[in-house]
């Protein structure tokens, strides 16, 4: 009877043990901050429209809209040039009941406050329960951004991340960047009456624009894939190559043959939209 032949076992390269791990590790981690992007995203998305609807609601329930206000105006304004020395009650109030005028009144002030009002709503919202979320969100997330113009909103980042624990509720206003950070509409409800920087009122500030600089890819984060450095959406030989990869795409580099040859494709299509348009369904 034969003897079973021994084999010998021999463990492959470390090479080709380590590298396919490696590769998934390096997928996985771009999908898992991709992840995480979308839900910062959505979440400073769903605080403002949240926080519109119910404003939105408030006033609909609180205020009854004045129809016809220009016409009621010019009234006013012929009774009062007809009787200027009229009282109010007796020139006026026949036109335009003092419940009518206190009903403009309140529309006139909702309107105008009605950014501040949401503005209000996503505070609230932001500090009892989605606040709770930043100091994970800056531990792990890191952004950077190619265009100058947006730095403010990275330092912005930077200072809520050197600051986070120190607990202040509001700063000096040469503490922190206001340029490109806090929206015009919304200062007066940041700022104090002495001028400080309320910090959670800053903190979805820097959040709002710096949801909208990820979106437009102005900002952009380390280790993601599809919010990916821009600059790596184009090959990395492209300026070499620029010729061959226009030649590929079948397109122009001049810049007018390109528009001119789109403006006619529209005008194209449009022609066709002019002259099947009654036959459509």
């Amino acid at each position: 009877m034969k003897k079973p032949r021994k084999c010998a076992v021999t463990s492959p390269p470390a090479d080709k043990v380590f590298m396919p791990h490696a590769a998934y590790l390096m997928v996985r981690e771009a999908v898992i901050t991709d992840a995480m992007i979308d839900l910062l995203i959505e979440t400073v998305h769903k605080i403002k429209t949240k926080s519109k609807r119910k404003v939105v609601n408030e006033i609909a329930k609180d205020l009854h809209r004045v129809s016809g206000k220009e016409r009621l105006l010019a009234d006013i304004a012929t009774a009062s040039i007809d009787d200027p020395s009229g009282r109010i009650c007796d020139v006026i109030y026949p036109i335009a009941g003092k419940d009518k005028l206190a009903a403009i009144i309140k529309e006139n002030r909702a309107k105008g406050a009605f950014d501040r009002q949401i503005y209000s709503v996503m505070r609230s919202s932001w500090a009892s329960h989605y606040r709770r979320m930043l100091p994970n969100l800056l531990a792990t997330l890191e952004f950077r951004s190619n265009n100058s113009a947006w730095r403010p909103v990275l330092q912005a980042m930077e200072w809520l991340k050197a600051t986070l624990d120190e607990g202040s509720r509001v700063v000096s206003p040469e503490a922190v960047p206001v340029e490109g950070v806090i929206p015009a509409k919304w200062r007066g409800s940041v700022r104090d009456n002495k001028g400080r920087v309320n910090r959670i009122s800053y903190e979805i500030c820097v959040l709002t624009q710096l949801r909208e600089r990820i979106r437009s890819k102005e900002v952009w984060v380390v280790g993601a894939d599809r919010y990916r450095n821009p600059d790596k959406d184009l090959p990395q030989d492209y300026e070499k190559r620029r010729s061959a990869y226009y030649a590929g795409l079948k397109l122009t580099q001049n810049a007018r043959d390109f528009t001119a040859s789109v403006r006619h494709e529209l005008e194209r299509e449009l022609l066709l939209l002019n002259d099947t348009i009654l036959e459509n369904d």
